[in-house]
Parts: C-alpha cells; sequence; structure tokens
C-alpha cells in the first residue's frame, strides 16, 4: 500500500512539473487570445521603446500598434540580453501574458533565460 501511495505522489508530482515546464507556445498573433496563462510566445521583434525602468519590445508589429505583443524587459537586465534588443530577430519568450494597454499581449522579462534566439 506505501509503494501505491508513494508512486501516486511521485506520479503526480512529475505530472504537475512537466507542465510548468512545458509551456504551451503560440505565434505572437495569438497571445492575446491567452490572456492569464504561462505561455512561450514567438515572433520577429519590429522595434523598441524605453518605457519606465523597462524597454518594450514590439513583437510582430511595431510596440505601438494594437497587433504587437509587448516584451518588456527589465532595465536591470538590459546589459545581459542582446545589444540589439534582437531588432530583426526571431525570438520565442516564455512567461505569463497578460493585456496591454492597447489591448493585446504582452509578456514580462526578468531573466534573460525567458529568451530564446530561433
Amino acid at each position: 500500500m506505501k509503494k501505491v501511495l508513494c508512486f501516486g505522489l511521485v506520479f503526480a508530482f512529475v505530472c504537475f512539473s512537466a507542465s510548468i515546464l512545458f509551456a504551451e507556445e503560440y505565434n505572437y498573433d495569438e497571445a492575446a487570445k491567452h490572456i492569464g496563462e504561462k505561455a512561450t510566445v514567438c515572433g520577429k521583434i519590429i522595434d523598441t521603446l524605453p518605457y519606465q525602468g523597462m524597454t518594450i519590445l514590439g513583437m510582430g508589429a511595431a510596440v505601438m500598434e494594437q497587433t504587437a505583443v509587448g516584451i518588456e524587459v527589465d532595465d536591470s537586465i538590459k546589459d545581459k540580453v542582446d545589444k540589439d534588443l534582437y531588432v530583426g530577430k526571431t525570438i520565442c519568450v516564455t512567461g505569463e501574458i497578460h493585456q496591454n494597454p492597447n489591448g493585446g499581449g504582452s509578456i514580462k522579462v526578468s531573466d534573460p533565460s525567458q529568451i530564446k534566439v530561433k
């Protein structure tokens, strides 16, 4: 009985851990449909905009366009990421998707490991 219980607990832990480690992956134009989810969003970085202690990267469109996904890079890690802030590159960013002021999706980046270049 103890072995069955122990196996059940280990299995539950592994399943829970996998759900955290392997976030769903979406194209940038799907991000706004997944507000509140932890996910990976991929797209090309078009431009950047410095704003209140962070730099916003415009994924899929210019930062101020409604269709853009805002990738909010905290200024405290700017020296640890691509010196050109990935402009012109396709990247994938993992984090919780929240709604930005334009009604689209945004992801806050506080650790360089959240960003992967494709």
